[in-house]
């Protein structure tokens, strides 16, 4: 049929085709521009910074691509950014996206609840990856700017309540954060569908400083995993509430800096 494109964010970046964007499907991933989070680890620096900079993508072309690969194996896509959810006419793309038979999958930082409640309740997400970058209750130190974490919140109860798939996500970034604060963020998350750890990488930063942050080790980061998925799975609830507490290890020596 013919195209008329709708009014919608511009596109800052396609992939056709990524494995490991939407857990367990094989998906394409479309970007937009500009974030209202300025978290000092974040490796989409140019996507945060100078969206303007960045050449567009046109939607024709990503109509035609999903056009072509849908006929074949490719029906889901995921909309990332940067901060989707920022941008008011978010409802044009995923409208459009959802016309060309696709399933969508959300990424968003949780900072626009009334935005992810309304693409939710008019049925035009089919999955939400929602970022939580530390506890809230320190949650403007973990994302560089002042943050309502009262939305943060809103936005954890509504996806956790909404029925649709969902997963959240924290980037574990040594100096920044503590170990325990990984703990802290999933006991808060408990029941969610899933609550995936991310180890930090170092290569693209928003705050250059980052760059010279080596990650924790894998074992560390294997360990803490296991760690968090005891503590979402109710597991060793009830010997956390007796007093034994789960494995946590020594503070490293940039943990000692954030003392």
């Amino acid at each position: 049929m013919p195209f008329k494109a709708p009014d919608c964010p511009a596109v800052k970046g396609f992939i056709e085709t990524s494995f490991v964007d939407w857990k367990g499907n094989l998906a394409s991933v479309l970007f937009t521009g500009g974030c209202n989070f300025r978290c000092p680890f974040c490796h989409n620096r140019d996507l945060v910074l100078n969206p303007g900079g960045v050449e567009n993508v046109p939607i024709e072309y990503v109509v035609a691509t999903i056009r072509k690969y849908k006929a074949q194996w490719i029906d889901k896509i995921v909309v990332t950014g940067g901060e989707p959810t920022i941008h008011m006419n978010l409802y044009g793309l995923i409208g459009l996206l959802k016309t060309e038979g696709m399933k969508i999958k959300l990424d968003t930082n949780g900072s626009n609840p009334s935005v992810v409640k309304g693409l939710v309740n008019d049925g035009l997400v089919d999955c939400i990856a929602m970022d939580v970058k530390g506890p809230l209750e320190r949650y403007s130190r973990w994302c560089g700017i002042n943050v309502d974490e009262r939305k943060v919140q809103e936005s954890i109860e509504f996806i956790m309540n909404s029925g649709v798939d969902h997963y959240f996500r924290m980037t574990v970034v040594p100096f920044l954060h503590r170990e325990e604060d990984v703990y802290t963020v999933a006991a808060h998350l408990q029941g969610a569908k899933d609550f995936i750890v991310q180890t930090f990488r170092p290569d693209i930063t928003l705050n250059t400083a980052f760059s010279r942050i080596r990650p924790f080790s894998p074992d560390k980061m294997e360990q803490i995993k296991v760690n968090v998925s005891d503590i979402i799975s109710r597991e060793n609830v009830g010997q956390r509430e007796h007093g034994q507490e789960l494995s946590i290890s020594g503070k490293t020596e940039q943990e000692d800096l954030y003392s």
